[in-house]
């Protein structure tokens, strides 16, 4: 028999016990010393919501059992955790206690991700520069108005103009599609986004990764941005906005690659953000890829070329390409009801960490040859214990 060199087996189930039970760990401050639930059983509940993609409530009404606590158990566990202090600031509340619990519930989960990535990278993943995506995610927000909020515009959700953001950076690599770093924002917290991008950047290299290409959206159009890339050696993509400029560049006579049966235009521009200005280089092209027409504008950093330029344009195209065996790239939602900040926060950032360990496990899966796990049924193995369907030692 032919001698693997991965890692054995039993490597998988060890790492899924001990983040099942750091998972329950972070609720033991919180929990009652009499409570007739345990750590498991919030954590349990939570988990559950989350891949079922129902709000907390919901799957507490209609499948909660004996084991699973009341929506309002559940709630006042969740803000003892993680309520955040901008979200009720009422004369005589404990601000310096709830501060310091919004700190320790989400630097748990942060440092557990932390260990996700540096797990990951034990593997022999992130051996090679890996290109990556900067995104912005905004949830509408419907309970008690908050300073710390963003405001979005009305147009943007139905009755509400205000959200709570967050920030992630992923991985755009098949089979390892990690979010290597996530951060919170909000109207007070005085980072712009050049400081975003070097805050998300910054620590996934300081976790070890190393990056190719960082594919940010339109709202990253930026000078700082774009400038900070260039003194950080970065390279980077982004969406070329439709004004007048880029418009007026769009009508310009396109060079015709017969070699690769693609039309392009490179022409070096610079972006001024008002406070200063950068260069940079704005191409369109033209072409047909799986029978369809793609025509693309962006802004780069990179040297283009007639060879090169459809590269470019397909890793942008493709940055949230789907994982095989799962429909769609997991969406993060809050998935409750609960006006209370705070705890939208943490159930986001508690999604996430699912999400990588789910990640982490079909990486650990493959390398020991075994096929790729739905999301679903890899929720349903924790709830149940069934270590053997993740390892593979039965069935």
């Amino acid at each position: 028999m032919k001698q693997q060199n991965n890692p054995p087996l039993c490597n998988v189930k060890d790492t899924k016990e001990f983040f099942s039970s750091a998972m329950k760990i972070m609720f033991t401050p919180v929990m009652k010393r009499r409570s007739i639930y345990t750590e498991g059983d919030v954590s349990g509940t939570l988990r559950n919501a989350i891949a079922d993609r129902l709000y907390v409530e919901t799957y507490i009404r209609n499948y909660g059992n004996t084991r699973t606590p009341s929506g309002d158990t559940m709630f006042r566990l969740l803000k003892g955790i993680a309520s955040e202090s901008g979200s009720h600031r009422r004369k005589g509340s404990d601000m310096g206690k709830s501060r310091k619990t919004v700190r320790t519930g989400i630097e748990k989960i942060q440092s557990l991700l932390d260990l996700i990535v540096k797990k990951a990278i034990s593997t022999g993943a992130f051996s090679t520069s890996v290109n990556v995506a900067i995104d912005e995610h905004d949830h509408p927000y419907y309970g008690t108005d908050s300073r710390y909020l963003i405001a979005v515009g009305s147009k943007k959700f139905r009755v509400t103009g205000k959200a709570y953001r967050f920030a992630t950076l992923e991985s755009v690599k098949k089979g390892e599609r990690f979010v290597l770093s996530v951060m919170r924002r909000d109207q007070l917290d005085g980072i712009d986004n050049s400081m975003e991008v070097r805050t998300l950047i910054g620590h996934a290299v300081d976790l070890g990764i190393k990056i190719n290409i960082i594919l940010m959206d339109r709202g990253y159009l930026d000078a700082g941005v774009m400038n900070d890339m260039d003194i950080m050696g970065m390279k980077y993509i982004v969406p070329a906005k439709d004004n007048p400029k880029v418009l007026r560049f769009r009508e310009k006579e396109m060079h015709y690659s017969a070699k690769n049966d693609l039309s392009f235009l490179v022409v070096n521009d610079s972006i001024d953000s008002g406070k200063e200005v950068a260069k940079t280089t704005f191409v369109h092209v033209r072409y047909h890829r799986d029978g369809k027409l793609h025509d693309f504008c962006f802004y780069t950093n990179i040297e283009v070329t007639e060879d090169n330029v459809e590269n470019l344009a397909e890793i942008y195209r493709e940055r949230w390409s789907i994982e095989n065996g799962y429909g769609e790239k997991i969406v993060f939602e809050e998935n409750t009801h609960s006006p209370d900040i705070g705890v939208r926060y943490f159930i986001f950032y508690f999604s996430v960490l699912l999400y990588n360990l789910w990640i982490l496990i079909n990486l650990m899966r493959r390398l020991s040859g075994l096929a790729w796990i739905i999301f679903m049924d890899f929720v349903i193995d924790m709830k149940m214990g069934r270590w053997g369907s993740i390892t593979g030692d039965f069935g």
